[in-house]
């Protein structure tokens, strides 16, 4: 019977946290789901330990090896092998709820047969902060600029995406670029597609030391030609001037540091507003 769900995890050297993760799934309440592992060339003991997770044969795991390219990368790489009618991204250092897969498959059953909506989200919870549940899990809606809302804790939105709309969306691939914000392909799907936003929290984890929410800045200095793609691509969204400012900045600063063609720093997003930065940037020599 075809499966519903491809909880997919891309993973590197992440052995020791693959176990939690797996415990999670192995012991959902609804087994309508697929696990495909993408391993980014771990050099750890990711592969014989999904080995043993397979030899228990309690849920359907794949598992591809490739060499170590980048999140993104595994990424294009697991959507080409996802056949379920939905693809969701669960990180190898985090875990779901007992009743997520229950839970998202309601989810599902909301926004399948309606061609205008392409994924739907719930909350990822940082576990190590307390909150109130029973302000959770109640209020959804079908937006795509309005997905955020007010919680009382860190966390961040988890989207699970109908598979066929997400292939219509590969992240974009730099030779040598290990590194490409989600936001990137989030934002261009979200211009075609609404998205059933959820207040539901379904997975949970915490930030770790070796995430790649550190040191981001460098991150977007290592891998200019997807950072500065998408800093162009959020001029399409409603921007106030001092936005609009403030992006141009950051794209300057990145495309200067990075080494970009002139034609590429000066022309890559408005002109005028690289000017007034190198004006301003005048005045206070």
């Amino acid at each position: 019977m075809q499966k519903l769900f491809t909880i997919f995890t891309p993973t590197y050297n992440r052995a020791h946290t693959l176990s939690r993760l797996y415990e999670s799934l192995k012991n959902q309440t609804n087994k309508n789901f697929i696990w495909l592992i993408v391993d980014d060339g771990s050099c750890d003991d990711t592969k014989s330990l999904v080995q043993t997770f397979q030899l228990e044969n309690i849920i359907e795991i794949n598992y591809i090896f490739q060499a170590n390219k980048g999140k993104h990368f595994a990424v294009n790489a697991g959507l080409r092998q996802t056949e379920t009618d939905f693809f969701c991204v669960i990180d190898s250092d985090d875990y779901l709820a007992i009743n997520a897969i229950a839970e998202m498959e309601l989810l599902a059953d909301k926004i399948i047969a309606n061609d205008n909506v392409g994924a739907f989200t719930f909350i990822h919870y940082q576990s190590n902060v307390a909150y109130d549940q029973s302000k959770y899990g109640s209020r959804e809606w079908i937006d795509f600029e309005r997905i955020n809302y007010e919680w009382e804790f860190p966390g961040e939105m988890v989207f699970c995406f109908k598979t066929k709309i997400h292939q219509q969306f590969y992240f974009p691939e730099f030779e040598g670029e290990k590194f490409c914000q989600e936001s990137l392909v989030f934002r261009r799907i979200g211009r075609k597609y609404k998205v059933l936003v959820t207040d539901k929290v379904l997975a949970f984890g915490d930030y770790l030391e070796d995430g790649l929410s550190k040191n981001f800045y460098k991150l977007l200095l290592k891998n200019p030609n997807s950072s500065l793609l998408n800093l162009q691509e959020r001029f399409q969204d409603k921007l106030s001037d001092e936005e609009k400012f403030n992006l141009a900045k950051t794209y300057w600063d990145i495309a200067s540091k990075s080494n970009q063609p002139f034609m590429k720093r000066f022309f890559g997003i408005n002109p005028f507003l690289i000017l007034r930065i190198l004006i301003n940037k005048h005045k206070k020599q």
